[in-house]
Parts: structure tokens; sequence; C-alpha cells
């Protein structure tokens, strides 16, 4: 008699227990589903911890690059504005000393020296475009303008240099994601320039020697259409650029939704499951309270 009566309090005491753990599990489960995350702390993500944390890494270096990546895009493109307006520019100097190697503006109404020289200021004001305070076309040396005026003599008429340009030999760089780093594709001493402000002294010089200066300006009219020629081939490379910089974008949107979706599954609560799980747990919970509730009934007259 007595086993029975000490077997029938460990199975009451077991009961209990069983009860407890599953309305604990319960208890858990609806509030997975509630607030659709599976835990508030890393001890309910059963030792998934470091793969979570490892997620949420990348994704934060993912968004970051995103940002930087941001920025980037919109110096390029001011950049793109700003060759643009240099290409315009050079067209128009390109046909003034078209019109002035013509008959009619070889009569000294043209004012060619003041337009040229409007130009060019022009011209060193787009070389001189900022972007956030920053000068875009100085290379590395991002904090002073590029290119000062007035722009001075060159060494060797007719031969391009750099000498107008205070800027830095190094370009700008930038890192658009772990393994793509690229140089920033134009500085103000790029070929392209280099000829159309060598273009610009020697037509300067051609038209002062007068009638005599003929060829001379067909030769700064040809150096002049040269450096347009590498002046549309540097904005393409801008140009490029800015899709490679859309193109990383893309790829990094992808990734990002995948690790969002691998973290997801990580840390959210798959509803469905969970509703069954719940489903389970209370079938349980009432056989559980059928048997506490038999026991309960049992009285020591039962056993004699």
């Amino acid at each position: 008699m007595s086993m029975n009566r000490v077997s029938t309090l460990s199975l009451f005491n077991t009961t209990q227990r069983d009860v407890g753990n599953v309305m604990t599990t319960l208890a858990n489960l609806q509030g997975q589903i509630s607030s659709g995350i599976k835990a508030d702390s890393f001890k309910g993500l059963n030792g998934q911890v470091e793969q979570f944390t490892l997620l949420e890494a990348k994704m934060r270096k993912i968004e970051q690059y995103q940002q930087n990546n941001k920025i980037t895009e919109a110096r390029l493109r001011t950049a793109d504005q700003a060759m643009d307006q240099a290409i315009s520019i050079v067209d128009d100097m390109e046909n003034l000393i078209a019109l002035r190697r013509s008959a009619t503006g070889a009569d000294g109404t043209l004012n060619f020296k003041q337009q040229m020289d409007n130009h060019l200021a022009a011209l060193v004001s787009t070389l001189n475009t900022s972007f956030e305070g920053r000068y875009i076309f100085g290379g590395t040396n991002t904090a002073m303008p590029p290119v000062s005026e007035p722009i001075p003599y060159p060494d060797e008429l007719g031969v391009a240099d750099a000498a107008y340009y205070d800027g830095s030999s190094e370009n700008f760089q930038y890192r658009l994601d772990e393994r793509i780093q690229s140089d920033f594709p134009v500085r103000a001493d790029d070929p392209a320039f280099q000829k159309i402000i060598a273009a610009y002294h020697m037509a300067i010089d051609a038209d002062a020697a007068g009638s005599g200066g003929d060829d001379a300006l067909a030769a700064a009219l040809d150096m002049m259409q040269s450096g347009q020629e590498d002046l549309v081939a540097a904005r393409s490379r801008v140009n490029n650029e800015i899709l490679n910089v859309e193109a990383t974008d893309k790829r990094h949107d992808q990734m990002r939704l995948y690790l969002k979706g691998v973290t997801e599954q990580v840390a959210k609560t798959d509803i469905v499951a969970a509703a069954t799980e719940v489903a389970n747990h209370e079938a349980v919970l009432q056989a559980t309270f059928q048997v506490y509730a038999r026991l309960s009934q049992l009285r020591l007259s039962d056993f004699l």
C-alpha cells in the first residue's frame, strides 16, 4: 500500500513539472508569434548566435558600402555635368577660331582675344568644380582649386603641358566593395585639357600676328579639336564609372536581401511552424490536465 502511495506522489510531482514546462513553452511560442522574433536576447537563439552576429556584421558592411557609393555616384555625376559644360565651352572656342580664320573674322570686329579669354575663364571655373566643399578634379588634393588664374604662358608654344595645374598627380580613390577599388577617372591635368589650353595660347598668339598667323590658327584649331576628342573620351570614362557604381550597388542590394532572408530564418519566427507547435503543446497540456484531474480524485480507499 505504501508503495502505491509513494508511486502516486512521484507521478503527481512529475505531472506538475510537465504542466509547468509545457505552459512555459506555450508562453514562449505565443511571444514569438506576437513579436515575430524567436527571442529578445542571444540566449534564445539556440546556439546560432555566431551565425546571427556574422550575418548582421556583413549586412552593416554592405550598408556602409552603399552609403559611400551614393556619395561616389553623386561626385561622378557632378563631374559628368562639368565635363558636359567643358565640351560646350570647347565647341564655342573651336567655332570662334574657325570664324577668326574666315574673311569676316579677320577685320578686327570679332574681339577675338576677349571672347577666347572669357571661354578660358569659364573652362577654368568648370575645372574648379567642387562637391560638398571638395574639388573633384584635383586628384587627392581636394582642398584647393586645381587650376588658378591667370593661366601661365607655356614654356614652349604649341606644346601641351600641365604648368597651369596645381592639383595632385595621384588619383582620388574610392572602394566600391571588398574587392573593387577605383580611381576617379579624370583630373584637371588630363591631356585633353592640356591640349585645349595649349591651343588657346596658340590661337591668341596667331591672332596677334595678324594675317600672317593663319597657319598658326589652323594648327591651333587642329589641337583644339584633338583636345575635344580626348575630352569626349574622358567624359565616357566618367559615364562608365557611374555605370560601374550602379552595377555594384545592384549586387549589394541582392546580397543584402539574401542576407536579410537568412538572418530572418535565424532570428524571425516561422509563424506556421510555431502555430503548429502551439497546437501540439496545447494537446499535450490538455492531456496533462486530464491526468492531473484524475490523480487529484484518487483516495487512499481506492488502493484498499
